[in-house]
């Protein structure tokens, strides 16, 4: 093989290597953005991450929400567009919801 040719091999794979380091992939949910919005709207009753120090009894954590037998990214945004008394209405938009979802989501216990 020339090396014209490895360096036409190495380029997809180079690529994708790099896509490791170039943060939030365009279209893709975002979790850390995901993060932000949750301690701007979501942590006066949840607790939304391992550093809140309060929050509200009768309300799940984040944690106990991404850990619930059967969850998906589609139920979280759901009871959010359509949440449950005390829930407020919260508007977010498509992008929004599915940044939360993907925060949540990552709180998941692997195993």
């Amino acid at each position: 093989m020339d090396l014209r040719a490895v360096l036409i091999a190495s380029v997809p794979i180079l690529f994708v290597a790099g896509l490791g380091f170039a943060g939030p992939v365009p279209g893709m949910p975002d979790p850390i953005h995901g993060k932000q919005l949750a301690q701007q709207l979501c942590a006066n009753c949840h607790l939304v991450d391992n550093q809140q120090q309060q929050t509200n009894a009768d309300v799940p954590s984040f944690n106990e929400i991404a850990n619930e037998e059967g969850q998906t990214a589609g139920a979280i945004m759901a009871h959010i567009v359509l949440p449950k008394h005390p829930m407020p209405t919260i508007p977010l938009t498509q992008s929004e919801l599915a940044d939360l979802a993907a925060y949540i989501l990552s709180m998941r216990k692997s195993g």
